[in-house]
């Protein structure tokens, strides 16, 4: 079984924060990680889930936003000032999840996790919370920025058939 460890997150929480301040000029910061169902309930608007390969594990990393959030993101990502979420803007959620999940695995395969490559799926809808298809228990790291919180969830299986 593959414990998550502070190695493992920091990257993720680290891939967070730089692509907000470069890609989004929003400065976030990371509140206290909790074990899923140890903490409050946090819910989405829209959201990304991103999975994780390796001979050693699987697993995913999801991170959530509420639409205020997202489109003041997308407003300073694009330049442009938006007041809905259409399906062209949908994709910028998957875009940011793929950017934080390229930091985080080149960092994580220098220390040889080996983590393939994958897509995201984006996921719109009032109250989105993940239920990862996983028997271990999710870690959420909640983020707050000047324009109102969002959070990314973790969960990794051992061994992988």
């Amino acid at each position: 079984m593959t414990t998550l460890n502070v190695n493992f997150i920091n990257p993720f929480i680290d891939g967070t924060l730089n692509t907000f301040k470069i890609q989004c000029a929003v400065e976030a910061s990371p509140g206290k990680p909790f074990m899923k169902g140890n903490g409050p309930t946090l819910t989405a608007e829209i959201a990304a889930t991103i999975g994780l390969a390796s001979k050693e594990f699987c697993g995913s990393v999801s991170i959530g936003f509420s639409e205020s959030l997202f489109l003041a993101l997308m407003g300073n990502m694009l330049g442009e000032k938006y007041t809905e979420i259409t399906k062209d803007l949908e994709d910028g959620a998957s875009e940011l999840l793929n950017i934080i999940f390229g930091q985080a695995k080149t960092v994580l395969n220098e220390k040889g996790y080996a983590i393939d490559k994958a897509i995201p799926t984006v996921i719109r809808g009032k109250g989105i919370s993940f239920n990862h298809l996983s028997s271990q228990p999710t870690l959420v790291v909640p983020f707050e920025t000047q324009h109102g919180p969002f959070f990314i969830e973790v969960v990794l299986e051992g061994q992988r058939n």
